[in-house]
């Protein structure tokens, strides 16, 4: 895959669990944005259900994705949030078309 790479992850917290979530979810954005590929990285929190959070994020290529996605902070992310969660993060990622 080349060209721009849009991501879509979205987790629910456990009841409770909202706020360390959000912390968490806030250091894996402020890293993800020092990624030389990373063009935006946002994170996005539900207003109808403040457990429910979103991220986007825009990669450079596939590549600048992978290499986020493989980083040392994901695997911390992906330890402590199972405690946090009752589902692991959906995420997805597309091609931009237009």
């Amino acid at each position: 895959m080349t060209g721009v790479v849009r991501t879509i992850g979205k987790v629910i917290a456990k009841p409770g669990k909202a706020d360390a979530l959000k912390s968490l979810l806030m250091e894996v954005a402020e890293l993800a944005r020092e990624n030389p590929g990373c063009l935006r990285f946002e994170l996005l929190q539900g207003h109808a259900n403040p457990g429910e959070f979103v991220t986007l994020g825009t990669w450079q290529d596939d590549a600048a994705f992978q290499s986020h996605f493989r980083s040392g902070y994901i695997d911390e992310f992906m330890r402590e949030i199972p405690d946090l969660v009752d589902h692991p993060p959906d995420i997805q990622w597309y091609s931009l078309v237009m």
